[in-house]
């Protein structure tokens, strides 16, 4: 953290010491864990998006995790949600966690995700420790929420893009940092800009040697040829094959995007398919930014209505969006271009994984994975396209054989809704029951909760108090 940000919270914390004081039986809503109970899940369609569907099928769940994929017996239990499909829980690949004072939001983005059907996501991006903490309480039960994957810190070159991110100067500091993540427990590892070919060279080598993946920003001065086995964040690189680097600051520009022409297209996307890179795009993101950039004309999402009314401000402090109508039109022009990209990718053979960006400026947990595969069926032409990109293709980079997909050994994450989700994306919104590590959630008590959590964080105390103080903690933790 830097010292002005050590200064301004020195200053802040009488009264983040009084606001707590007040606050101490104000403490978010506590949630009711439900067990891990064996169960058959009976007289459903199982999908496994883009690979097996198989009607009237029993699922055998026993200690969170799938024993048996099978036809339904006569000896089955009735139906839990009659006629139902099953598909394998969301995942979200790009995610970020908010800090630790912004109080009781890392709960409730648990607790949205869950909302939407997410039961996996990856933190790319730690701003401070309390993300470890948070994917220990959650992957060992003791947090209504999804399980969570993280990358720890991301590792950067001078000047930095975050303030939170590790400065690495030398080849040397690279293996060195990559060890200690790992001793750390993290499950990738994640650049970005400014990092310079040797010390890039040496994280990746590190990161190979210990089994960790490689994913984030392709580092400007490394170039989409110089990467490999590599998943690349927003399709950075892409428009930088051929053409300068972007200003420092920047990681993909409108303007470049919509430079790109078919020829350096496809020779792009030719590196990425003989280097083995994948993309995970976030679509969704660019989108939502504009919101930011003027509210009246695009509006805020449903989901919206359950965060802190502070992000609003946090927001405009935090992340960049188009600040001026020339701005707000180049990104509505590259949007299209960049699915244009998108299907490019997709249509060689190179993986395309759902992530969100969650946490930049009105990407709200949960509900913006659904955002995220609407953009992708209309970058990849199909409904089921977009839906495996969330299931099976992120499960095969998160975790083969133990995410993404209803099958025997594999996590008991299970969505079940009431019409088919391959033919219209909105029926996931409508989701009836959902299994997350064998643990069932009912949709009637997931909407109780978050009723909960809208009140707690809309009430006089949260909104006049803590809510600028979360806000400016927000701030001086992402931005330092």
């Amino acid at each position: 953290m830097s010292r002005r940000a050590r200064l301004v919270i020195g200053l802040l914390s009488p009264f983040i010491l009084f606001a707590v004081v007040i606050a101490a039986n104000k403490s978010p809503p506590v949630l009711q864990i439900p067990p891990r109970n064996d169960v058959i899940i009976s007289g459903v369609t199982v999908i496994n998006p883009e690979s097996d569907r198989f009607v009237d099928y029993s699922i055998v769940v026993r200690a969170g995790v799938i024993r048996e994929v099978r036809p339904r017996k006569s000896s089955d239990p009735n139906p839990i949600c009659a006629d139902c499909f099953a598909i394998p829980g969301l995942i979200d690949a790009h995610v970020h966690t908010p800090p630790r004072i912004a109080v009781g939001n890392q709960q409730l983005f648990a607790l949205l995700y869950l909302a939407y059907g997410v039961t996996t996501v990856r933190d790319v991006g730690a701003s401070e420790d309390s993300v470890a903490d948070l994917a220990e309480r959650l992957n060992n039960g003791r947090l209504v929420g999804p399980q969570m994957l993280r990358c720890g810190l991301v590792l950067d070159g001078d000047p930095p893009g975050w303030p939170t991110a590790r400065v690495v100067e030398t080849a040397q500091d690279g293996v060195e940092v990559v060890a200690q993540l790992e001793s750390q427990g993290v499950d990738c590892i994640k650049v970005y800009n400014e990092l310079g070919i040797e010390e890039f060279e040496a994280i990746s080598g590190a990161a190979r040697r210990l089994g960790l993946p490689l994913i984030g920003h392709v580092p400007h001065a490394v170039g989409l040829i110089n990467v490999r086995d590599f998943e690349a964040q927003h399709m950075t690189g892409v428009p930088y094959v051929s053409r300068p680097r972007p200003p420092i600051g920047w990681d993909i520009r409108n303007e470049d995007v919509l430079l790109l022409g078919d020829a350096e297209a496809d020779r792009a996307v030719d590196i990425a398919l003989r280097q083995r890179v994948s993309f995970t795009p976030t679509l969704a993101n660019f989108k939502l930014r504009l919101v930011a950039s003027d509210p009246e004309r695009f509006s805020p999402t449903e989901a919206s209505e359950f965060l802190p009314a502070y992000w609003a401000d946090a927001w405009n402090l935090i992340a960049g969006h188009p600040s001026s109508a020339e701005e707000i039109d180049l990104q509505l022009k590259a949007i299209p271009a960049m699915r244009v990209l998108v299907r490019r990718a997709h249509e060689r053979g190179i993986d395309v994984l759902a992530g969100t960006d969650t946490l930049m400026p009105w990407v709200v947990p949960g509900e913006a994975l659904h955002l995220e595969l609407v953009e992708l069926r209309d970058a990849l032409g199909d409904v089921e396209k977009a839906l495996a990109a969330a299931t099976t293709i992120n499960g095969r980079h998160l975790g083969y054989g133990e995410l993404g997909v209803i099958a025997p050994g594999a996590r008991a994450d299970v969505l079940l809704t009431q019409t088919d989700p391959t033919v219209e994306l909105a029926a996931l919104r409508e989701w009836r029951i959902l299994f997350a590590d064998g643990r069932r959630y009912d949709r009637a008590t997931i909407d109780v909760w978050l009723d909960d959590y809208r009140e707690y964080f809309h009430g006089w105390f949260q909104h006049r108090i803590i809510g600028p103080l979360a806000a400016a903690g927000t701030y001086l933790f992402v931005r330092g």
